[in-house]
């Protein structure tokens, strides 16, 4: 008898203790639905076995719908090596997206590429890198800065070491590498 009651008793507590909101369960499943998340990221982008970048983010949503991609709301920074390992540029930006189709690369809000090799600084507000191409490139309002010079610009096209730049609207002072001018 006094087993019948205690399995009794743990039915009453199951029951009553277990109540979910029907329409909570079905907001959090259609919010999250293909949504893998992660905390304090790093991430190690090697090629043929060679460490290429260290990707660190607070936090990473990687949607695994169509079309997939990761998100970095929390922003990002990605510090890229050289061959023999030494730091070579840092990439920093407040929310960034990786197109895991096309391995595409946009970052917004805050966006600073300090190149190290180069000694240039890109300050913007967004910025896109085509893979394809291996160019960064934006068309709204950055700014590039050297040691002794400073040029802004409604939109760039350089190189992912920014070795090479190309301007859209440029405006600012600069001193030429060589003071005689070569036409080619």
């Amino acid at each position: 008898m006094k087993r019948l009651l205690a399995y009794g008793a743990l039915a009453i507590m199951a029951f009553s203790g277990c109540e979910n909101d029907i329409n909570a369960v079905a907001a959090f499943d259609t919010r999250k639905l293909g949504v893998e998340q992660a905390f304090d990221v790093e991430t190690i982008l090697s090629q043929s076995a060679t460490v290429k970048g260290v990707l660190t983010s607070k936090y990473m949503e990687r949607y695994v719908t169509h079309p997939p991609h990761t998100d970095f709301p929390k922003g990002l920074q990605v510090i890229f090596y050289d061959s023999v390992g030494r730091k070579e540029s840092i990439l920093t930006a407040n929310f960034g997206r990786l197109d895991e189709g096309t391995n595409d690369i946009y970052l917004r809000d805050s966006v600073v590429f300090i190149s190290l090799t180069t000694a240039q600084r890109l300050d913007c507000k967004d910025l896109r890198f085509d893979s394809k191409t291996a160019m960064f490139m934006t068309d709204r309002f950055c700014r590039i800065s050297t040691i002794t010079d400073t040029i802004y610009a409604s939109g760039i096209r350089a190189t992912q070491d920014l070795s090479r730049t190309e301007f859209l609207k440029a405006n600012g002072t600069f001193v030429p590498q060589d003071s005689s001018f070569i036409l080619e």
